[in-house]
């Protein structure tokens, strides 16, 4: 099947991915509207002609892009995948991942080399906390067009263009299409067709209505393209994940004779994408255990300081009662009430102690907050946390609800709590206050808690800083840094938010916000 040259065009045109090609002295022979606009030109024809030197490259990187084509033409082998800085004709930074291949005549000699650039600059953004994981594409021929002013010379490199063209894709994981107006098949090719099941031109004449007929989403993406969108999308065959770029076809009348699709194989850079998103979940929760421990550790060395008090008043009704057995007497009736005072504390410190050493499960239920903040408070007050600091609490009259985690809810109380209980200890010129309010916001539903102090506050300079991991202005061994960005991660966990307000020498105020819930 014959293509003209603006098929041709246009499909190299639609590709979402910067091509050019070179001749053996590195100067551009042409490229597609992708790489010329990367280039800071209006057309791919104002590229024709020019090196890496006369384009708004630095020198540094020209040198680097040059030695890699020097190698292809040399060797006559491909060079995939090489992740490459490329500065546009706006000064933007880009980095790509390129991969060249060598282009051959009909005598089997290498007379040039032809690149294909895929934009990762987001993708490797976002990867920045862990690893990189690119997904490699490769490289793709675009066809060479010679301009002759004689009919049959053009006609031969039009027939030469088309042959490497076909040569190029059907090389790389890509799939491209067209259809007519009717949806049937006008061109169908690429390398990625065998992970379909199919051939190149295989489908053509056929309506992809009944091709995909068992695919619901691709033929919904289909009626967009042929209703003239153009528009980019991830699709999902036969377990295999592309980027695809409709482009529809329109004519001198802005009629829709059809649409151009582009597809990617993206499978590789998904399942990396989903092992990284693993890996930063397991880490979460190692911060998070790491951040629950040492709230344990701090709350049980207190609850073991007020047992040993205990204790000693033990030891004292002990000797008490000894005395009266060997006197033949029962014990006083205070000193039995005493006991039974004693006792009661005892049970009260272990059924906290038993609630901060249980497994921090993450069971999303209905809560009320009310509940949740009283809860905490007693059990740092048992620790001894809040013991010379006057806590106050304030709430509405009706049940908080939100759908969180009891354990988690708790462990942003008894930061929140505890570092501002730290904040006021060494306050001496007012009183050493701790504040917890919860309320409503009804309008946005949100269950609302604020925890406000009377400490030192915080400068403006370390605000930035407070949620960063590791970050601390508390003295060595007093805290990991962990909290605060922990308690952030725990509420974006759970659907909601932490803002803070501080005032050096006046006091800070932190408050939470989770969704309200039905009970």
């Amino acid at each position: 099947m014959k293509h003209t040259p603006e098929l041709l065009r246009s499909i190299l045109d639609a590709l979402p991915c910067p091509l050019f090609w070179k001749g053996r002295d590195l100067r551009y022979l042409g490229c597609n509207t992708a790489f010329a606009q990367l280039a800071g030109k209006e057309h791919p024809d104002q590229v024709v002609g020019l090196d890496d030197y006369q384009l708004p490259w630095r020198k540094e990187d020209s040198d680097l892009y040059r030695a890699s084509d020097e190698k292809v033409l040399s060797t006559g082998l491909p060079q995939p995948d090489t992740e490459e800085g490329v500065w546009d004709g706006d000064g933007q930074r880009h980095w790509t991942q390129t991969s060249k291949v060598p282009l051959f005549d009909a005598q089997g000699r290498v007379f040039g080399v032809l690149g294909l650039l895929i934009d990762i600059t987001a993708w490797r953004d976002t990867q920045t906390q862990l690893r990189l994981a690119l997904a490699a594409g490769e490289a793709a021929n675009r066809t060479l067009q010679a301009q002759a002013a004689a009919q049959e010379a053009m006609q031969r490199a039009l027939a030469m263009s088309d042959l490497r063209l076909r040569t190029a894709v059907r090389g790389a994981q890509m799939v491209i299409w067209s259809l007519d107006a009717q949806g049937l098949f006008t061109f169908s090719d690429g390398g990625g067709l065998s992970d379909l099941g199919l051939t190149p031109g295989q489908n053509l004449g056929r309506s992809v209505f009944d091709v995909y007929e068992n695919m619901p989403k691709v033929l919904e993406q289909t009626r967009r393209a042929l209703a003239g969108e153009a528009f980019s999308t991830h699709t999902l065959v036969k377990g295999m994940h592309y980027e695809t770029r409709f482009t529809p076809v329109h004519d001198e009348s802005g009629t829709v004779q059809g649409t151009i699709g582009v597809a990617l194989d993206v499978s590789e850079r998904v399942r990396a994408q989903e092992q990284l998103e693993a890996e930063l979940e397991r880490t979460r929760g190692q911060l998070l255990q790491v951040e629950r421990l040492a709230s344990l550790g701090t709350l049980a060395a207190g609850v073991g300081h007020e047992l040993r008090n205990i204790s000693t008043v033990l030891d004292s009704l002990r000797g008490a009662f000894v005395e009266c057995a060997e006197r033949g007497v029962p014990p006083e009736r205070e000193e039995l009430e005493e006991l039974e005072r004693v006792c009661a504390h005892v049970a009260t410190h272990g059924r906290h102690l038993m609630d901060l050493g249980r497994p921090g499960n993450a069971v999303v239920e209905p809560v009320d907050l009310r509940e949740l903040v009283s809860g905490t408070l007693a059990m740092l007050r048992t620790a001894g946390v809040t013991r010379y600091v006057r806590v106050s609490a304030s709430e509405p009259g009706e049940p908080l609800w939100v759908r969180a985690s009891r354990t988690r809810v708790e462990q942003v109380l008894l930061n929140l709590v505890r570092n501002a209980a730290d904040a006021v200890e060494s306050v001496k010129d007012r009183p050493a206050e701790v504040r917890v309010r919860l309320f409503e916001e009804r309008h946005a539903g949100w269950a609302c808690c604020r925890v406000e102090d009377t400490g030192v506050g915080i400068p403006e300079e370390n605000l930035g800083s407070i949620f960063e991991p590791w970050f601390t202005t508390k003295p060595p061994g007093r805290g990991t840094g962990l909290g605060l960005p922990v308690v952030r991660n725990l509420l974006r966990e759970a659907g909601g938010e932490l803002s803070v307000e501080s005032r050096v020498g006046q006091g800070s105020a932190f408050t939470f916000r989770l969704p309200l819930c039905a009970a």
